[in-house]
């Protein structure tokens, strides 16, 4: 599994996780949030949290006091049990949640997250629910697109990322443009003139293999440029395969070099919109055909997937983010039978609720119980973490992820190989 991949997995357990603290709220300014950016060492921030100790003292509440108290007390005890931050930072929740409306039911939760996206600035935080926006703008998508614009005598290589354009290397060939010789001269003058060329084109190819190969969020490629340069440059084929492979449109700009990088930009802006779109579009394109000619090599429903990830058979595990299925863990206390169950997520309090009612079917006693209840994003997407799978998360925004959805019930499977069940 790619960096990317195991990122969009984090990404949707980060989402899940916020959704479930939106709904902690405490009755006063008992919930309290810490961001630690990755520079800054444990000790200082637990000085700054024994300080803090020390100031809410000085609430009146004595319910208030003990669950703010109670809460500072949790984060320094975890803070403990870790040596230095990690490299993105870390986030942490501590509160006196209360477990119905009635004060004096407040039960310490704690959180830790370790953020998609680097923390910069330390933030403690206290109010009656926690603090969630920086966390939801780190979620935001901030896809990079390389930009690449090629001339005959000038050429430059650049990135866009969310609404910032940045130039990183600007190249000069040195090629003359002109010449009067004539005869066999002119034919060598104009030999030389074309191995400059590609001389300058695997310069350029060199130096933006190693600054692309790097980008993680590196969605797809531009490549412009004035007359027939772009073409021999995307032609040389010196590009690592990898970077050609994520090529999304080649255009005719009047310039080249640095400037021609913001014309770039403006020439593309509406294929970068439909990026979600193409890539939706070719990994559902790619699982219809295996379908289509029954190839074996591709898989839908629940128990079918699952079975194709138990046997490690799953090249690309690929789900709706509309799912809203959960996998129940459930088990009978007299006799430890084990079962697991599907169950849609509007039928969630129901269904825990049942369970208690029923009757084990191995030992005819009533004492199932509920041990584990998680999304089927998550669990099946943990399965393919382990086998070495790739992960691709689609949204109900294209025609492509509406069909994942409602055709295919939101779960399907490219194979590494046929399987007989």
């Amino acid at each position: 599994m790619t960096k990317e991949e195991k990122k969009e997995l984090k990404k949707y357990r980060t989402k899940k996780l916020i959704e479930n603290l939106k709904e902690k709220k405490g009755f006063h300014t008992e919930l309290i949030t810490l961001y630690i950016p990755p520079e800054k060492k444990i000790s200082d921030v637990s000085n700054y949290l024994k300080n803090e100790i020390s100031e809410s003292q000085n609430i009146k509440s004595k319910l208030t006091r003990k669950n703010v108290l109670d809460s500072i007390s949790s984060l320094l005890g975890q803070l403990r049990t870790i040596n230095e931050v990690p490299k993105s930072g870390l986030i942490m929740f501590s509160g006196a949640i209360p477990q119905n409306d009635t004060p004096g039911t407040e039960r310490n939760e704690l959180y830790l997250i370790e953020p998609p996206e680097v923390v910069t600035t330390f933030k403690y935080h206290c109010d009656s629910q926690f603090l969630l926006w920086p966390l939801e703008e780190m979620l935001e998508t901030k896809a990079t697109y390389g930009l690449i614009v090629v001339g005959r005598q000038e050429s430059a290589v650049g990135y866009l990322r969310g609404n910032r354009v940045e130039v990183l290397r600007e190249f000069t060939s040195g090629i003359h443009s002109k010449h009067r010789a004539g005869g066999q001269s002119q034919r060598r003058f104009e030999r030389l003139i074309e191995e400059g060329e590609k001389r300058f084109y695997r310069r350029i190819s060199t130096q933006i293999n190693k600054i692309f190969l790097e980008m993680e969020d590196l969605k797809g490629i531009f490549i412009g440029g004035p007359g027939p340069s772009k073409e021999k440059f995307v032609k040389d084929e010196t590009l690592d395969y990898r970077l050609r492979d994520k090529i999304m449109e080649v255009v005719d700009l009047g310039y080249g070099g640095a400037e021609g990088i913001r014309a770039l930009v403006d020439r593309v802006q509406d294929s970068i919109k439909d990026v979600k779109y193409i890539q939706e579009k070719k990994i559902m394109q790619k699982f219809m055909k295996e379908i289509t000619n029954d190839t074996g090599l591709a898989t839908y429903g629940v128990e079918e997937v699952q079975k194709a990830l138990n046997y490690g058979a799953v090249d690309t595990l690929i789900i709706s983010e509309k799912l809203d299925l959960y996998r129940a863990k459930i088990k009978c206390a007299n006799c430890d039978y084990t079962e697991y169950r599907i169950i849609k997520e509007a039928q969630l309090e129901e269904t825990e609720m049942n369970i208690q009612e029923e009757v084990c079917p191995k030992c005819s006693s009533n004492s199932f119980s509920l041990l584990e209840m998680n999304t089927l994003i998550e669990d099946f997407g943990s399965i393919a973490e382990s086998t070495g799978s790739e992960i691709e998360l689609v949204s109900t925004e294209t025609e492509e992820g509406e069909t994942l959805y409602s055709t295919f019930g939101g779960i399907v499977a490219l194979l590494r190989y046929k399987l007989s069940f």
